[in-house]
């Protein structure tokens, strides 16, 4: 708990560390407009159940039948604008498509992830993003066949993640009709399906105790190679992914099982490339109780994040704390 004398300074931080949601967009440099082409949630708040038909499109995300379909191109640049956030984590992108119909489709199914980025040259990506208006940049792969498509923007706020249930994520999921050559991407994954509460990139016990971020990656399997419809082979982002596992709780009885432990082939990089890391982050393999983590006073929905301080730690990450100290007022 923080004394009153902190509280002026937080007051200076306070927009930027509350919840957040996807407000506009723009395709090569033009928008549709403010929250159009979006499907908007009805509060800010995050979603935390990742067995959850929310966990596609986010809250009464399952239809568009209200929201604009805005026309692109295979290999167009999109650019998000989110909120600004404090909060430490990755941003991803997936594509669900083509589709009979952006409108009704429901977001739950199969996905394609075209962009990731974890934690890079030091920061976050909700870092980079701070720093540019909450703006965030790639391209969409330039071997799509035509139609109508689901564009998914995930921002995955991990200040609370060293509690079962605590990760938080914020969804905006956008309508497109693309127009492009053609082509298949691969792997896919299923949206809910995928993500499991006790995976050690949702659930990271460790994350204020000797957390190395530089070898976490994002919920998920790899960015997708896309390839035929007459263009090159594509892969829209290069990283090196640490193996994912689940840890076993009383929540979850089975063993703990490897998800993945390979590494996407180097591609041609984008301005969302991870640089390359040898290290492999250690395989969570039983639930912490996070004793003596820092506190959080959570909103309720549809309310901001409380105030929250932000400080670096000058001390090593072997059984100590982390670097990323985020303290919360009650």
């Amino acid at each position: 708990m923080y004394s009153k004398f902190i509280l002026p300074s937080l007051m200076l931080v306070a927009q930027a560390l509350a919840h957040q949601n996807l407000h506009q967009f723009w395709v090569n440099g033009v928008t549709p407009g403010y929250q159009v082409g979006i499907r908007m949630p009805p509060s800010n708040s995050p979603v935390t159940d990742v067995t959850s038909a929310d966990i596609a499109c986010n809250v009464n995300g399952s239809n568009g039948a209200n929201v604009a379909v805005i026309n692109a191109s295979a290999g167009d640049t999109i650019e998000v604008q989110w909120d600004t956030s404090g909060h430490p984590g990755p941003i991803v992108h997936s594509l669900q498509g083509p589709l009979s119909s952006a409108k009704s489709a429901s977001g739950v199914g199969d996905w394609f992830k075209i962009q990731e980025q974890n934690y890079v040259n030091g920061k976050w990506a909700n870092e980079v993003m701070l720093a540019n208006a909450g703006k965030f940049s790639f391209k969409l792969p330039s071997n799509l066949a035509s139609g109508e498509y689901l564009l998914r923007s995930e921002m995955l706020a991990l200040h609370a993640s060293q509690t079962l249930d605590g990760a938080q994520f914020y969804i905006g999921c956008m309508q497109l009709k693309i127009t492009g050559p053609g082509g298949n991407c691969s792997p896919t994954y299923k949206l809910p399906g995928a993500y499991k509460a006790t995976d050690n990139n949702i659930y990271v016990s460790d994350f204020y105790y000797g957390f190395v971020p530089e070898t976490y990656s994002a919920p998920g399997p790899a960015v997708a190679t896309c390839v035929g419809g007459g263009g090159q082979q594509t892969t829209l982002a290069t990283t090196t992914r640490a193996a994912t596992t689940t840890a076993t709780t009383t929540r979850a009885s089975s063993t703990t099982t490897t998800v993945r432990t390979t590494t996407p082939a180097a591609t041609t990089p984008a301005t969302t490339a991870r640089t390359s890391t040898t290290t492999t982050r250690a395989a969570t393999t039983s639930a912490s109780s996070g004793t003596g983590a820092p506190l959080y006073g959570q909103a309720k929905a549809g309310q901001d994040q409380p105030l929250a301080h932000q400080e670096l730690a000058n001390t090593p990450t072997n059984g100590t704390p982390s670097a990323y100290k985020f303290h919360y007022i009650e």
